[in-house]
């Protein structure tokens, strides 16, 4: 898409009125929240959003396309923006009450879900891949016999330069530490080490890796 392909395709009126009249958004000055057409947005008068970085919506749509993406942002939560972070269409963040979500420059691509009820981190340079799915909570609490909560939610932590597949689960509580690479389909609940590939349900560790968003050019 050219230069004058993506101002076009900018809501103007969104993109005027959540960087220069919204009070529940701070950013650094030339940083923006870019909305494209079809991003809908809900955000709580006391929510807030830090801008370090630009929040692209609803990207890489198909012309012509009606698809949408969606950022909720409920009483309380706080969304702090590292680093350039990129929403591709069809993928969902939410920010729950009095929730915090830290988040680096990364890709969430299409079908994508980050559900931050809690506490999560995400660093810098990660890669979420189509129809994965990231929380801190099982978001319905869950009783023992003498009627005490045993599934409160836990802080999620994914480092810098994690690739989390297709389809996989981040877990409340998941630990992954940088240059990790989860597998298509895997359930990650605990601390994975750095540069370890993790696949299966639950994922184990198969080898050592370094993973990078680069294509592969000309290869044949």
């Amino acid at each position: 898409m050219g230069k004058l392909q993506r101002l076009l395709s900018l809501s103007w009126t969104q993109f005027v009125y959540y960087n220069f009249l919204c009070r529940n958004i701070e950013r650094d000055k030339g940083k923006y929240l870019l909305p494209r057409r079809g991003s809908r947005i809900e955000l709580n008068k006391h929510a807030k959003i830090i801008l370090h970085g630009h929040l692209c919506l609803n990207e890489n749509k198909y012309p012509h396309s009606h698809a949408e993406c969606f950022l909720r942002l409920r009483d309380g939560a706080v969304m702090d923006v590292k680093g350039r972070v990129t929403l591709m269409y069809n993928g969902t963040v939410e920010v729950h009450e009095n929730a915090s979500l830290q988040i680096g420059s990364c890709t969430v691509q299409s079908g994508a879900v980050i559900i931050c009820a809690y506490k999560m981190t995400i660093g810098q340079g990660c890669l979420f891949s189509r129809m994965c799915y990231m929380s801190d909570s099982d978001h319905h609490r869950i009783t023992d016999e003498g009627g005490k909560i045993a599934n409160y939610p836990r802080e999620t932590v994914i480092g810098d330069n994690v690739w989390v597949g297709v389809k996989a689960t981040v877990m409340k509580g998941a630990k992954i530490k940088d240059g990790c690479a989860i597998g298509v389909n895997s359930i990650v609940g605990g601390r994975v080490k750095e540069h370890l590939l993790v696949m299966n349900e639950p994922a184990r560790p198969f080898s050592e890796v370094h993973w990078s968003a680069e294509g592969f050019g000309d290869f044949k």
